[in-house]
Formats: structure tokens, sequence, C-alpha cells
């Protein structure tokens, strides 16, 4: 949610300036707080924005299925929602467990652009090292990070297998399309974000 005054020329009293977008990190349940310091300079530089850290927010047990042994992720966009802050343009929420929607196995995560709430899950993002032999974990934390941030400014699945927000369900396809947005995605969230 933007707050009026956030961009644009800014009031005489500041000189003038603009002030920059504020998104919001969290953890939800039991997700370490070492993974928001892994996230903010990623989530900086995609969104030329502020980084603040949120309390953390209780997990949703009604979340829970038994049965499947998973968690669906809407609720929990539904418990980010609840404490989310007018001067917070966005709150990310960062989990432990494994998410699902009904209609898949599991996802990385979810996002609600009406209310600029997401949540992504680190329980798939383990294992794995790049070339130099660095493991992959954070990159594919702050991919996931970014690639459900987009879609809360209205960005959609692309096409370019390289763009942050082709639609990844495997971490190979995770790791192949980083963090980067293609110039299209790129050229929308920037104009999504002088709204």
């Amino acid at each position: 949610m933007a707050v009026a005054g956030r961009r644009g020329g800014g009031s005489a009293a500041d000189g003038g300036a603009a002030r920059r977008p504020v998104i919001a990190v969290a953890c939800v349940g039991q997700a370490p707080q070492s993974a928001l310091s892994d996230l903010e300079p990623a989530l900086r530089e995609a969104f030329r924005c502020d980084v603040v850290r949120a309390p953390a927010v209780r997990l949703p047990s009604t979340a829970y299925d038994r049965r499947r042994g998973q968690y669906r992720s809407t609720p929990l966009l539904d418990a980010l929602a609840a404490v989310k802050r007018a001067d917070w343009e966005r709150l990310l929420g960062v989990v432990d467990v494994d998410l699902y929607v009904p209609e898949l196995s599991f996802v990385f995560g979810e996002a609600d652009r009406r209310r600029g709430v997401a949540v992504f899950s680190l329980a798939r993002l383990g294992g794995g090292r790049d070339a130099t032999g660095q493991p992959l974990f954070a990159r594919r934390a702050a991919t996931e990070a970014i690639h459900e941030l987009g879609h809360t400014y209205g960005l959609s699945h692309c096409r370019d297998t390289g763009c942050v927000m082709w639609f990844s369900n495997t971490l190979a396809e995770t790791d192949r399309k980083g963090t980067a947005f293609c110039a299209t995605h790129a050229g929308a969230l920037k104009r999504a974000m002088k709204r």
C-alpha cells in the first residue's frame, strides 16, 4: 500500500527530496533471523528501496494440514496482512515450513498484490553449490523473495527463463533464473513503483 507523499517531489520541509519505498521483512514462526540479514541487500538492490525488519509473526496453526504435513500459504498472507503497517509499502514473510496451495503439491511462496504482502519458504531451498563451490541457499532465498515481491507489484510470470519472474517448479529452474528482472519486467516494476 502506498502512503500519500511517499513518492514525488516531497514537501518543502524536507527539501523536496523523494522518499524511497519501504519493504518490511519478518520471520514467520521459527524462521531464523539470519535469513533476513542475507535477504536485505538483495531486496534493496532489486527494488531500490529501504528495508526494515518487522516483528516476528506467529505461524497460524490453522494453516497446517496434518494429512499433507504442509502449511497452506494463504492463511500466512492473512496473518501478514493483519500486522502490516501503513508506512510499509510491502511486507514479506519468511518461513521455514513447507508451503502449498490446494491445486499444487508445493509452492516456494505466494503473494497478494491487493494487500501488499508476500510469503516464501526456506524449506526446499537447501543443498547444492554453484560453480565456485559456494552454497546456493542464500541466492535461492533472494530469488524467491524477489519473485514473490514482484507479484505484489502486479508482475506476472515471464516467458524468459532467465528472468526472476519465470515460474520455477524446481530448484534447477530457480538456480537458472537468478535475481534479475528482464527488461520488460524491470520497466513494469519501475512504472508500478511510481504509482
